[in-house]
C-alpha cells in the first residue's frame, strides 16, 4: 500500500511539475510570437521605405537622363550612348530590389532588362562600360547593389560633365565668332 501511495505521489508531483513547466513554455512561446510579429511589421515597414527610396532615386535618375538627352538634342549631338544606358537607368528600382535579394544578381537582372528590348544592346552596353574606364569596369564587376548605385551616379555625372564642357566650348565658340 505504501508503495502504491508513493507511486501515486510521485505521479502527481511529476504531473504538477510538467503542468507548470508547460504553462511557462506557453508564456515564452506567446512572447516569442509577439516579438516575431513585431519583427515582421518592422521588416515590412523597412522594405516599403526602401522601395520608396529606390523609386525616388529612379525618378531623379530618369529626370537627369532626360535633361541630358534634351540638352544633346538641342546641341545637335549624338544621343546613342544615352540611349544605350536608358534601360539601365529606367529600371533602377527593379534592379535595386533584385540586388537586395542577394549578391551577384546585378548582371542577370540588367541582362533581362536589355533582352526585353533588344539582345544586342546588352552586349553593346557591356562593351560601352568597358570603354568607360577601370572604375566603371570595377563597379560593374562588383555585381552588387552598391556597385550599381555608384555606376549609375558615375555615368550620369560623366554625361553631365561632358554637357558642361560642351556648353563651355559652345560659349567660347560664340565669343570668338562675335
Amino acid at each position: 500500500m505504501i508503495f502504491v501511495v508513493s507511486i501515486i505521489v510521485i505521479f502527481v508531483a511529476i504531473s504538477v511539475f510538467f503542468f507548470y513547466r508547460a504553462e511557462s513554455l506557453q508564456r515564452q512561446l506567446l512572447t516569442i510570437k509577439r516579438e516575431v510579429s513585431l519583427g515582421k511589421k518592422e521588416n515590412k515597414a523597412l522594405v516599403e521605405s526602401i522601395v520608396l527610396v529606390f523609386s525616388q532615386h529612379e525618378a531623379i535618375a530618369k529626370n537627369r537622363l532626360q535633361s541630358l538627352r534634351d540638352a544633346r538634342v538641342a546641341n545637335k549631338q549624338s544621343i546613342d550612348d544615352i540611349e544605350l544606358v536608358t534601360p539601365f537607368i529606367n529600371n533602377y528600382a527593379m534592379i535595386c530590389q533584385e540586388c537586395i535579394k542577394g549578391e551577384g544578381r546585378l548582371s542577370k537582372v540588367v541582362a533581362k532588362c536589355y533582352v526585353s528590348n533588344d539582345g544586342d544592346r546588352y552586349k553593346n552596353f557591356k562593351s560601352y562600360l568597358e570603354r568607360q574606364g577601370e572604375n566603371s569596369k570595377r563597379l560593374w564587376l562588383s555585381n552588387s547593389l552598391k556597385g550599381y548605385i555608384c555606376l549609375v551616379e558615375q555615368l550620369l555625372s560623366s554625361y553631365e560633365t561632358s554637357k558642361v564642357n560642351v556648353s563651355k566650348s559652345d560659349g567660347e565658340n560664340n565669343k570668338v565668332t562675335n
